[in-house]
Formats: C-alpha cells, sequence, structure tokens
C-alpha cells in the first residue's frame, strides 16, 4: 500500500518517473493476502453465506446441507490446490521470472497454493464437524 500511496504522491512532482516494478510488487502481495486470509476467513465463519432458507429449514436439514456444501468446497479447493502446485511446478522447470524485475515467482505460486490448501484443511474439519451434527441428530 506505501509503495501504490508513494507512487500516486510522486505523480505531483513534474520530473517524475514512476517506480518500476510497482504493479508487479502489488499483485504479488495481494495475491498472497489473499490467498492467507482464506482459511482464517473460513474459521471465523466470515464468508459471505445465503441464509434465506436456511434458517427456515429444521436443524437436522440445515447440518445435511452444511456436509454436502463443505465436501464440496474441500473437493474444490482440493483440486484447485493440486493444479495451483502444477503450474508453480511449471513455472519452476521454465525458470520463469516476472517482466520488470526479474523476480522469480513461482515462490508466489506455491504461498497461494499453501494457502488454498489451508483452506481446503478448514473444510475438511468443518465438513466433519457439520457430519458430526448430522448423526448426532
Amino acid at each position: 500500500m506505501l509503495l501504490t500511496v508513494a507512487n500516486m504522491i510522486m505523480r505531483a512532482i513534474p520530473t517524475y518517473s514512476p517506480f518500476g516494478g510497482t504493479a508487479e510488487v502489488v499483485s504479488y502481495l495481494a495475491a498472497l493476502v489473499a490467498a492467507f486470509a482464506l482459511g482464517y476467513t473460513q474459521i471465523r465463519r466470515a464468508h459471505t453465506r445465503v441464509d434465506i432458507l436456511m434458517l427456515r429449514l429444521p436443524p437436522q436439514a440445515q447440518s445435511i446441507i452444511d456436509s454436502i456444501m463443505f465436501f464440496i468446497g474441500t473437493a474444490l479447493f482440493g483440486v484447485a490446490t493440486w493444479q495451483i502446485v502444477k503450474l508453480a511446478s511449471r513455472y519452476w522447470e521454465l525458470g520463469s521470472v516476472s517482466e520488470t524485475l526479474y523476480i522469480i515467482f513461482f515462490p508466489f505460486i506455491y504461498a497461494v497454493a499453501l494457502g488454498c490448501a489451508f483452506l481446503c484443511l478448514v473444510l475438511l474439519l468443518d465438513f466433519l464437524k457439520s457430519l458430526v451434527q448430522v448423526v448426532k441428530r
């Protein structure tokens, strides 16, 4: 954020030349923040839910639907993690670097995969908890 703000403030100077690679750095950091926020947000139950219909269902039905949704989420983010790891591995093999700053960017992609894997783990735990709720009731 500071880099972006400094870049904007510097535009007021007539002899301004932008910091090279600002967009790259901001993009990489934004990807990291978003990826690592996924699991934490799920732990806090802060993801958006549509409760209009769910609240009208009996608790048993709510637990069943929660179990199904957590299972689907676990499966989808499991596949996403796998594919992101494959992508990062490919960029590692190719030796790809960013265009402006020549930063190797496969570690950032692996970090995004780690964030998705953490979300997958949290969703799996939520699935197991909701499954216990289904069995209890």
